[in-house]
């Protein structure tokens, strides 16, 4: 359900892109700078097969998009706002983190927005009987996105008011919130790296969860974020 793909874009000021599916990471590498695809990870929301259609929810930047960075989400967001009907775009992937022990009875999902189409698939594919709780921050209560309604599955909303993303220990100090793991609980999230991490030493270190029972992941970095703020993934 967390299943993610890259979306390659036509470079800043082409008109087209120009890859085919023989498009490789080396061909990447090769390419000069001014005619390399941009782009970034977006989680599939939903995938409808007998139409050929993918759903991808993007977040969009006030700026749209004026980082420079080929593999930020500036260059994605700026696309987005300017899309139309007939823009050609291509998908790299997919990529999935989740990947729950066998058995396990309680879930915990941990996102900002970044992380939300996944937390909303996840909740729509779990097990009958599984419970679950679910903190999600978002910039305010305009900004919920839709999630299943399900018994046992206990959604907290938590808003930044003002703050800019990435910048709040809102989710770490939910996560020290939440009732004792009394039952085989995995943990998945999505979100900025600094964040992630904080929310994964917690888990880890004083709640005793094992590696195979969390998985967090970086979805994206804040500037002020540093290699030392954000270890390296478990999973």
């Amino acid at each position: 359900p967390d299943t993610f793909l890259y979306l390659l874009l036509a470079p800043p000021g082409r008109p087209e892109l120009a890859v085919d599916q023989s498009f490789s990471w080396d061909a990447y590498a090769r390419t000069p700078d001014d005619e390399k695809p941009v782009g970034a990870y977006y989680t599939l929301r939903r995938w409808r097969p007998e139409s050929a259609e993918i759903d991808v929810l993007m977040v969009l930047h006030d700026d749209h998009g004026t980082d420079a960075s080929p593999t930020s989400g500036g260059h994605a967001s700026r696309w987005a706002a300017q899309a139309t009907v007939g823009d050609r775009v291509a998908l790299w992937g997919p990529r999935t983190a989740y990947d729950p022990p066998v058995g396990t009875e309680h879930f915990v999902l941990v996102a900002d927005e970044t992380g939300l189409p996944a937390v909303a698939a996840i909740i729509e594919q779990l097990p009958d009987g599984a419970t679950a709780d679910v903190l999600a921050e978002v910039a305010d209560a305009s900004e919920r996105q839709e999630l299943a309604e399900r018994k046992g599955v206990n959604v907290r909303w938590l808003y930044r008011d003002g703050a800019a993303p990435g910048t709040t220990t809102l989710l770490s100090d939910a996560a020290r919130e939440l009732p004792v793991f009394d039952r085989p609980t995995y943990l998945w999230g999505g979100g900025e790296s600094k964040v992630m991490t904080k929310v994964r030493r917690y888990v880890r270190d004083v709640r005793g969860l094992g590696r195979g029972d969390v998985s967090l992941v970086a979805y994206w970095r804040h500037a002020s974020t540093t290699d030392a703020d954000a270890d390296a993934n478990d999973d």
